[in-house]
């Protein structure tokens, strides 16, 4: 013990300092659990949670290495770590760690939704679409997996398809701006001129900063 408290009342004292925003001292409180019980898979994971919260990734990713190391099979583990990368541009490595959480569990709509972005950054649309689709199989109510599946699809120039998606994402989220700027540009580029007003109009009216990109 620490000043009287065990390693599990130190992780849930981070946890709760955690939600509370008081992060540096939720720190604080997941070094004490480590202290006790360097082993302890849940403070490192916890602290990487923390860590990503401020924006420190580096050590978020340090974290998260130290909590896959102990816990091998934690797949929250491998998807923050492969969100992490992803945060640090380390995009081969990302996928790596994503294609780790899904071997484990891979009924995570979350995970394959993150391995599409990175696969999209990598400009390896059709690995994108592939995940994307995975993610909406595992929860079909995901309108960013179908405006990405939109997006994906108009990068490689296949347009109607692209329209479909866009607006599918549309239905489940009529507020989704970037889903109807989207899918002016698709209808656009389908010769759909009077169509494609509408659609900016739409984007415009839910986010203002749309109107710059039509000047």
């Amino acid at each position: 013990m620490i000043n009287g408290m065990t390693v599990e009342e130190w992780n849930r004292r981070g946890i709760d300092l955690t939600i509370l925003g008081k992060y540096e001292k939720a720190l604080g409180a997941y070094d004490k659990a480590i202290e006790l019980d360097p082993q302890f898979d849940g403070a490192w994971y916890n602290k990487g949670i923390t860590l990503s919260m401020l924006g420190q990734h580096e050590k978020a990713l340090y974290a998260y290495i130290k909590a896959t190391g102990i816990n091998p099979q934690d797949a929250s583990g491998w998807y923050n770590k492969g969100n992490t990368l992803k945060q640090l541009s380390r995009y081969e490595e990302a996928l790596a760690a994503y294609g780790e959480a899904i071997e484990i569990n891979p009924r995570q709509a979350a995970v394959w939704y993150n391995r599409g972005i990175v696969f999209k950054e990598l400009k390896r649309y059709e690995e994108a679409l592939d995940a994307f689709n995975k993610a909406i199989k595992i929860d079909p109510q995901d309108a960013a997996s179908f405006h990405n599946i939109g997006s994906a699809l108009s990068l490689l120039k296949r347009y109607e398809e692209a329209l479909e998606a866009f607006n599918e994402a549309i239905k489940l989220d009529p507020q989704n701006a970037d889903a109807w700027y989207n899918k002016g540009v698709v209808l656009e580029l389908m010769g759909m001129g009077y169509a494609a007003e509408d659609s900016y109009s739409k984007a415009i009216k839910i986010d203002p900063e749309y109107a710059e990109l039509q000047n």
